[in-house]
């Protein structure tokens, strides 16, 4: 499909590619795209929007992601710790369920109505980051710095403030009461 390794202001639609070898793509939308089990090595994404696309277990490796939003999309089983900065990304409306953030600096990302299942945040700069109406059943923070971050009507968090830097970070209730689950209380 791809018959040069530089995009700009292009649109591709209900694509099916699996290899993506060092293609810069700039300001390109990428609407009802199956990339399911892709491979992208070295490619570049700046300014670009993924409406409606599948991207579950695409295997990540160098790439860049700059100023990207993904919208009703699908991104099950990634590992996002092999991508190169600047990393830029808004999740909105996407499933993200077993993603691995590992080492990143996720600071400012945004993640808006996003069901965020089984996600492991491990050793990340999530300082200011909003995670706005998500899920978050089952996902792990372990050693984040969650300055600022704003959890507020998110839901099924468990995060450890022991294993985490929650200064300042915004939580609402009820949700805020999965704190006591932690510590060594029993409530009545």
């Amino acid at each position: 499909m791809f018959k040069t390794n530089d995009y700009w202001e292009e649109e591709f639609t209900k694509l099916q590619e699996k290899q993506f070898d060092k293609i810069y793509f700039d300001s390109c939308t990428f609407v009802k795209c199956d990339f399911t089990k892709s491979i992208m090595q070295g490619c570049k994404f700046t300014e670009c929007t993924f409406i409606n696309c599948d991207l579950s277990l695409t295997s990540l490796k160098s790439c860049t992601f700059n100023d990207v939003e993904f919208k009703d999309s699908k991104l099950i089983g990634i590992s996002w710790s092999s991508c190169d900065e600047p990393y830029d990304v808004i999740f909105n409306n996407c499933n993200i369920s077993q993603n691995s953030f590992h080492l990143m600096n996720l600071r400012s990302m945004k993640f808006k109505d996003s069901l965020i299942k089984d996600t492991g945040f491990e050793e990340c700069d999530l300082q200011k980051a909003v995670f706005q109406n998500c899920d978050l059943e089952l996902t792990t923070f372990y050693n984040n710095d969650l300055k600022n971050a704003n959890f507020e009507n998110s839901k099924n968090y468990l995060i450890d403030p022991k294993q985490n830097d929650i200064e300042n970070a915004v939580f609402s209730l009820p949700e805020a009461l999965s704190f006591l689950s932690l510590l060594p209380i029993k409530i009545k």
